[in-house]
Order: C-alpha cells, then structure tokens, then sequence
C-alpha cells in the first residue's frame, strides 16, 4: 500500500465536494489533478485538465477520485479506455454518481488488476442488484450509499434553507443552487 503523500491523485469534478476531496488530499501530501469544464482555480491543486482528455492523465494517476454529477456528459466517462490507459494497481473512489462508471468495464479492470482496488458508495443501478460480480469481488468495497451521511446532517441542510431564504428577502444570490439543465 502506498503512502498518501506519495501518490498523485486525479479527482473528477472540482465541485463542492471535489474541493473538498481535492485540499484534504493536498493538506496529506499527495499531488492532486483535477478536472472542471471551467477554468478554475482550487486550492491544493497541481494541474486542472478539462474532462475530455482524461484518458491522456490516467497512466499519470495512483487513484482516481470521481465526485461527478449524473449527466448525458459524464456517462460512462470511466469505461474500457479509460481503466486501459490507467496505470496498473491504481484506487479508484466513486462518491459521485454511478452512472459515471461503466461497471461491466470496472470488473474487467478489476480482475486484470488494472484497477489494484475500488471502494464505490454509488451504482449504476441501485440498488446495487444481488447477483452483482461486484459484491464479492476481492478487490472491491461496497458502501451502501451512505458517504454524505452524518448525525449533523439535518442541521445543515435546515441552515442552508434558514441561509437561502435570508438572501433571498435580502436581494443575494442564493447559495448551492442547481442547474436546472443538467440537475446539479
């Protein structure tokens, strides 16, 4: 296993979470790659590529972090290109979507040990179904959909709301709000 500070990580999508994903990383050591259809600046982050030429990243990568959204452009972005450019033994995490992972893919990758471990919160179809390789792969963490969850959690969706609804009456743009286009 290698050491965090040692590895060099690709997190996808520079989002709220990516972010945070993105600095924690950095605050341990490892150099972070992140991608953003826009041009942006994140704190931690060594490189930001645009999501098209990730393949072109991938043998660069010790582990891939996805914190995507579900959209037309980020289905199956990680698929048989993808894990074939990636260097072998690599982490993959996906706390975004699942719909971002081609899993018929993944197990492909998983059994040639491209891909040396994955831990995944989210499936494509979900419940993740019970005859699913997926589940008993020696190479694989199922988590049950649950990444974002904590006891604190009511609270800070009640003072995001609480938040939102001042700025609205003080004339402020709103925090967090979705694209009503791609639903993120």
């Amino acid at each position: 296993m290698g050491q965090v500070n040692q590895q060099t990580v690709l997190v996808l999508g520079l989002g709220g979470i990516g972010r945070v994903v993105a600095e924690t990383l950095h605050a341990l050591g490892a150099t972070v790659i992140g991608t953003s259809r826009r041009d942006v600046t994140v704190t931690g982050i060594s490189t930001v590529v645009h999501p098209d030429p990730i393949t072109e990243v991938a043998p660069t990568v010790d582990a891939v972090v996805n914190t995507l959204p579900g959209t037309e452009a980020t289905e199956h972005l990680l698929g048989e290109r993808f894990f074939g450019a990636l260097r072998p033994g690599a982490t993959l995490v996906n706390v975004g979507r699942g719909s971002v992972i081609d899993e018929a893919a993944l197990i492909g990758a998983l059994d040639s040990g491209r891909v040396g471990f994955a831990a995944l919160d989210v499936f494509e179809t979900e419940p993740l179904p019970a005859h699913s390789p997926l589940w008993d792969h020696d190479r694989m963490l199922v988590s049950p959909h649950t990444a974002a969850l904590d006891a604190a959690e009511d609270r800070r969706i009640a003072e995001l709301f609480a938040a939102n609804a001042t700025r609205l009456l003080d004339g402020h743009d709103l925090l967090n709000r979705v694209n009503t286009v791609e639903f993120y």
